[in-house]
């Protein structure tokens, strides 16, 4: 196992993973609730982190949030298929569910 990033942000770890499991990337979160003994932990060991659990997946997986990154600099957008506007944020159309990028 190999860790790929820390944040202090759960909500981003769990971006990531996501992002990783449906590209078929093994991964896993360590310190997902740990946030409460902050304090009388070093905050650098409450952080959640992200693992990837084969090192051979690290290119793919780097690549992959890069991707995810490059794709919340993005505007808004509109769905390809039912022409829905969305926020940057979603990858998914909230209303058909279909995949940003699809054409």
């Amino acid at each position: 196992m190999i860790r790929l990033c820390q944040s202090d942000s759960a909500f981003t770890i769990q971006q990531y993973y996501d992002a990783l499991q449906a590209q078929g990337i093994g991964c896993l979160i360590r310190n997902q609730f740990i946030s409460g003994a902050a304090g009388d932990l070093p905050i650098q060991d409450t952080q959640p982190e992200l693992w990837l659990m084969d090192k051979d997946d690290l290119t793919m997986a780097k690549k992959v949030l890069n991707e995810l990154s490059s794709d919340s600099d993005e505007g808004e957008w509109v769905c390809s298929s039912c022409n829905e506007p969305q926020e940057p944020a979603f990858h998914l159309c909230w209303q058909c569910q279909q995949p940003r990028n699809s054409a």
